[in-house]
């Protein structure tokens, strides 16, 4: 599955309030998914990469985000963090931020939700992998 369609997803449900609406949107983004990326996509609308019970999280350090932010729109880290505190969401900070500049192509790779997944899991702020594998593998022993 192509990953804009669930950027495209997300966007719809973050411009509402309406839970119907949302519950609407998130089933007919499930209609879409095929049976083998459900998971993935279930997981990473709850913003997690693995259930609960793995006790792995994706969240990023806020920190880490504000340094990102700030490299990306040539602004300093005091603009970003101040922006911040005013919009009180990072992603309308940068949303602010880096509004009308246009993102330059890294590559010319359509990406699926399967890549993103795949690259979240390797990011270096993504730790414990060896902990998630023994979790795993002491659950399959049991």
């Amino acid at each position: 599955m192509k990953y804009f369609i669930l950027a495209d997803a997300y966007e719809k449900i973050e411009a509402t309030t309406k839970r119907l609406e949302i519950r609407d949107l998130l089933a007919e983004l499930f209609r879409k998914t095929p049976k083998d990326v459900v998971e993935k996509i279930v997981y990473l609308t709850q913003g997690k990469l693995y259930p609960d019970y793995v006790g792995i999280e994706l969240g990023m350090a806020e920190r880490l985000m504000v340094k990102a932010i700030a490299l990306a729109s040539g602004k300093t880290e005091k603009t970003v963090e101040t922006s911040f505190r005013a919009t009180g969401d990072l992603g309308e900070t940068a949303e602010k931020l880096l509004g009308g500049r246009t993102q330059q192509t890294l590559s010319e790779k359509i990406l699926s939700v399967e890549d993103v997944y795949k690259a979240l899991i390797r990011s270096p702020e993504q730790q414990g992998r060896d902990l998630l594998k023994q979790r795993l593998d002491s659950s399959a022993i049991s």
